[in-house]
């Protein structure tokens, strides 16, 4: 028992003592600063106290000098300790090496960290510019992929308007550019995630993703009412069949959390994008064999 208390009080010493870094860790700037020369100033009053009561202990160059100077001249030695310059006119005696050691060490460890939270938040910083040109390059790929899929659709119907029917090549492109705006719809709530603490999509942005969309649904029932009417059972062709209904379930499930996730309100806009898939669905069933 008595050495799972022992065990059990070392554990919560070292807690208290990570704890106690942690803590150091969190302090502003201003803060550290003020920790370390409120540090400095303590030292000093211990030298100069040291000197006052235990003269053989203290730091030379302190004696047989008023109290002002006395205090004045520790404060000096006191930072130059602090700062490990050394110039070496003031040296240690006795216990107040032990003191000077104390301090070099802890003065060394409040920069240490001051040093380190500069480094880090230059490095956040950098991390911060990563994330936003990121984001800032998947945004216009969202938008470029979304019009590349329009431009799709516009070859299939060009085709079959002139010639009433689709190569295997253009059910190839009519399957892939459905298969595309899976993916592109799905990924766009990551704009809004709340991991994301980097970057956040502004409010024209999203007016320009939501038109985008928009436009890219109105397309896909432009491309469904041209092959319709000139002839082409669309329906019947099944990997492309299959994508179309998976568009509409990604659809389905996207655009809710989008809508949740954007702080701009535009129920309109996301109305509209319900209304064309709805539209699509339509399509869809009048199409498939009752």
């Amino acid at each position: 028992m008595a050495t799972e208390t022992t065990k059990d009080g070392t554990n919560h010493r070292k807690r208290h003592s990570l704890l106690f870094f942690v803590e150091i860790t969190k302090l502003s700037y201003k803060s550290l600063f003020i920790l370390w020369a409120g540090l400095a100033v303590f030292f000093a009053f211990a030298y100069f106290t040291m000197e006052t009561y235990f003269p053989a202990h203290a730091p030379t160059q302190l004696s047989n000098l008023p109290p002002i100077f006395r205090f004045l001249n520790a404060l000096y030695y006191s930072i130059i300790t602090a700062t490990s310059t050394g110039y070496g006119d003031i040296t240690p005696m006795g216990f107040s090496k032990a003191l000077a050691s104390a301090q070099s060490i802890s003065a060394l460890f409040v920069f240490a960290v001051f040093v380190t939270k500069l480094v880090s938040q230059r490095q956040d910083l950098a991390l911060q510019e990563v994330h936003k040109l990121t984001y800032e390059d998947i945004f216009h790929n969202t938008r470029s992929d979304l019009f590349v899929v329009r431009k799709d659709l516009d070859t299939v119907m060009e085709e079959a308007k002139t010639h009433s029917k689709l190569t295997e090549e253009s059910w190839e492109i009519l399957m892939i550019a459905y298969q595309q705006c899976q993916s592109l719809i799905s990924e766009i709530p990551e704009f809004y995630d709340g991991g994301n603490a980097f970057y956040t999509i502004d409010s024209k942005r999203e007016q320009l993703l939501l038109e985008a969309v928009n436009r890219t649904l109105h397309r896909v029932n432009k491309t469904l009412d041209v092959l319709s009417a000139s002839g082409i059972n669309w329906a019947e062709h099944e990997p492309s069949m299959r994508e179309l209904v998976e568009l509409m379930n990604v659809i389905d499930r996207t655009t809710p959390v989008w809508q949740k996730r954007s702080p701009y309100q535009k129920q309109e806009a996301f109305e509209d994008i319900i209304r064309l898939k709805m539209k699509t669905h339509e399509w869809v069933e009048r199409a498939l064999p009752s």
